[in-house]
């Protein structure tokens, strides 16, 4: 969903607003906007990505582990247990449960435990951070089981499997509230055609 502000070279921005559909009752709505959606967006409004980006850019920060994690394992789990049929490609099985306990818990596990990493999405070109949003998606890295969820300008990458997947692995937030968000080409990204054709609907058919 996009806001039109007037500003910047669509006149839009991208508006937390979208898709709904009643999930939770209001006390574990309450509980999840107080201890992971408030503290989430506290923490992104200080260290948020910004226009340009530029090749080899890193945002290096230290964050609340455990509240910065488990925020994004909410979201996935939301997406799980969502019965929208776009989000149908989110099937966690026995992780559902394992997540709803540990999103109740305030337990995030060690950092190798459904990892969580970030890339910072930006356009090759002239370095314009990626705004469009798509819906989570499984995907295999080194053959191990992962989701992808793209918002904020970054891609956040969930690994459900034990093992493998280094590369990720190396860039998880770590206990210690080390987050390091490094950057990627939308262009050299596996889901590039479904990008291009977002930004190209957009250009083909602006906001009034």
């Amino acid at each position: 969903m996009l806001e039109i502000t007037g500003e910047g070279r669509y006149g839009t921005k991208p508006r937390q607003d979208g898709y709904k559909e009643h999930l939770l009752c209001s006390a574990c709505e309450t509980f999840c906007n107080d201890e992971y959606e408030k503290p989430f967006n506290a923490t992104w409004q200080s260290i948020a990505p910004t226009n340009p980006w530029k090749r080899g850019q890193v945002i290096q920060a230290k964050v609340d582990y455990v509240k910065f994690k488990l925020f994004h394992l909410l979201n996935l789990f939301r997406a799980s247990i969502s019965t929208l049929p776009e989000l149908a490609g989110v099937q966690l099985g026995p992780h559902e449960d394992v997540l709803r306990k540990m999103i109740l818990k305030g337990d995030a596990g060690n950092s190798q435990r459904y990892a969580v990493a970030g890339l910072v999405l930006y356009s090759q070109v002239d370095g314009s951070l990626l705004e469009a949003n798509f819906h989570p998606k499984r995907m295999l890295r080194e053959r191990r089981t992962s989701y992808t969820m793209f918002y904020l300008n970054t891609e956040w990458i969930v690994l459900i499997s034990d093992g493998g997947a280094e590369k990720v692995r190396r860039l998880a937030l770590q206990e210690d509230g080390t987050l390091m968000l490094t950057g990627h080409p939308w262009q050299q990204h596996p889901i590039r055609d479904e990008i291009f054709s977002r930004i190209a609907d957009k250009e083909v058919n602006p906001s009034p």
